[in-house]
């Protein structure tokens, strides 16, 4: 795998991600920071910035899903671990004391907020992609007679994962995945 160590540290240009904003996503408002908070929910502070042009302030939960949904950073921590060790909505909402409708939101947005960090780590990685392999492995749901399978796009030589697609296994699964690779710019991976 070729990178650039700098490529990695990368600084990202923060923007308005205030959606009423006459300036929004705008790359030459000058974002600034303008004071700390601290929630009801969270003894963590979080950070508030400041709108150069727009002139209104906005959180940092305001760069995800999680603006104004009422959890502590933990609470959030803790349904992603759980999430990725295979407990269910219902399973975290019942360890938390949460509704499962709020343990379901939070997993979506933190889905989404990692999915752009990943495809933000595609691009600073800056990956010569020499061979691309598909691959497919299955596990279960509840009992065996509900297989689950997971097609993996990966780089040969890294094995770096580009994207992965659930479902069943038929033809339609893997042509997701191969369209959702072959649509990505070139900016994202160069194909050599």
């Amino acid at each position: 795998m070729k990178t650039n160590a700098s490529a990695l540290n990368i600084q990202l240009n923060l923007f308005c991600p205030c959606r009423s904003c006459a300036y929004y996503q705008l790359p030459d408002n000058k974002i600034t920071k303008d004071g700390v908070y601290r929630t009801k929910n969270d003894q963590h502070l979080r950070q508030m910035f400041k709108c150069g042009l727009g002139h209104h302030r906005f959180s940092e939960t305001a760069y995800s899903g999680l603006f104004r949904k009422h959890g502590s950073f933990k609470e959030y921590e803790q349904v992603a671990k759980m999430t990725c060790y295979g407990s269910s909505a219902d399973q975290i909402a019942d360890v938390l004391g949460k509704d499962v409708r709020t343990i379901e939101t939070w997993q979506r947005c933190i889905s989404q907020k990692a999915e752009r960090f990943h495809n933000t780590l595609c691009l600073a990685a800056t990956l010569t992609v020499i061979a691309l392999q598909m691959d497919e492995l299955w596990s279960y749901l509840y009992n065996k007679n509900k297989q689950l399978w997971v097609f993996i796009g990966l780089e040969l030589k890294t094995r770096f994962w580009f994207n992965f697609e659930l479902g069943s296994r038929t033809i339609n699964t893997a042509t997701k995945l191969v369209r959702w690779i072959t649509k990505q710019p070139p900016a994202k991976a160069r194909w050599v």
